[in-house]
């Protein structure tokens, strides 16, 4: 089963205009501006959200502040593009509120991870439109590999297909063998169980299933993963690109210990569907950057992921 094709956003090349805003936590760390800089560097305008700056506890600004900075963006000619400065936490809370007939109007570059997975599946619900699963800016001012940047530049401004997507070096593991196509899905797996409910709610049917997260005890992951099972959110999925086990640690007490890796083959591994995992995307120090609503084939006996087509237009 395939879901219809999205709509893509213009390439981006230099020369053109990229906005940046703060969807969820405050912005407390040097490498925005280093990451503000390499952007500037490499031939772009950057233009900062009004309230990319405010702070409000642990959000980037008042609910309405932080969707007024996206709606403006999207809304604004002059910029092409818009990337997100950091995840953390808050975009649950402001998704409502951006206009998204204004998205929908003008189709864009989003570029985020994290908990920017609530608006990647708001952009797709709401807009049909294709995001990227990449690095941030603070991500592009820190020390990403030579893979990794290329893999982000080609995504967003190239004319042709990723291709198979430089994962050499990583510890991938074959879960379950086989091949299989379908559109790129998911990301943050916390958010991902979060949209359950929601008009937001992932649909994985005929998709290839991305899952990653930082910092959750294994009893939480198990808890997430048992609670998309049961939601019946995996069930028709084409398959699953699990990633890196980024802090994933179990916080049980005792022999015998249970490792990430037994989670993948007690709940991932029944549904019989291709699967691999240690793939390097979202949490880990070189992410790849993965075109959501883009078809791609994954070859688990390979241990590889191949993007079939322009992510933009």
């Amino acid at each position: 089963m395939s879901s219809p094709p999205f709509t893509k956003p213009r390439r981006l090349v230099p020369g053109m205009t990229i906005g940046v805003v703060a969807p969820s936590s405050p912005l407390r760390d040097p490498r925005l501006a280093e990451g503000i800089r390499r952007l500037e560097a490499a031939s772009y305008t950057v233009v900062e959200g009004a309230h990319l700056h405010d702070g409000h506890a642990y959000l980037a600004g008042p609910d309405a502040a932080r969707a007024n900075d996206l709606t403006t963006m999207f809304a604004d000619p002059a910029v092409d593009a818009v990337f997100c400065a950091r995840g953390g936490y808050g975009a649950c809370r402001m998704v409502e509120l951006v206009d998204w007939e204004v998205v929908r109007a003008h189709p864009k570059v989003f570029v985020g991870y994290s908990d920017i997975t609530t608006l990647h599946l708001a952009f797709e619900r709401r807009a049909h439109l294709a995001t990227f699963h990449g690095p941030m800016v603070v991500t592009l001012g820190g020390d990403l590999s030579a893979d990794a940047l290329d893999c982000f530049w080609r995504a967003v401004g190239g004319a042709e297909p990723l291709g198979a997507l430089p994962a050499a070096g990583a510890p991938l593991r074959t879960l379950v063998g086989g091949t299989a196509r379908g559109r790129l899905a998911g990301g943050c797996l916390a958010l991902l169980g979060a949209a359950l409910g929601t008009c937001d709610a992932p649909d994985f049917a005929g998709r290839l299933v991305l899952i990653e997260d930082v910092g959750e005890a294994l009893y939480r992951v198990d808890r997430l993963i048992v609670q998309l099972l049961r939601s019946g959110a995996f069930h028709d999925a084409a398959g699953f690109v699990i990633g890196n086990a980024t802090g994933w640690d179990s916080d049980m007490q005792g022999p015998p210990a249970m490792r990430i890796e037994d989670l993948w083959r007690d709940l991932i591994a029944p549904l019989g569907k291709p699967a691999i995992h240690g793939f390097p995307f979202g949490h880990e120090p070189n992410p790849l950057t993965l075109p959501l609503g883009c078809m791609a084939e994954l070859d688990a006996d390979a241990q590889t992921l191949t993007v079939l087509e322009p992510a933009v237009r």
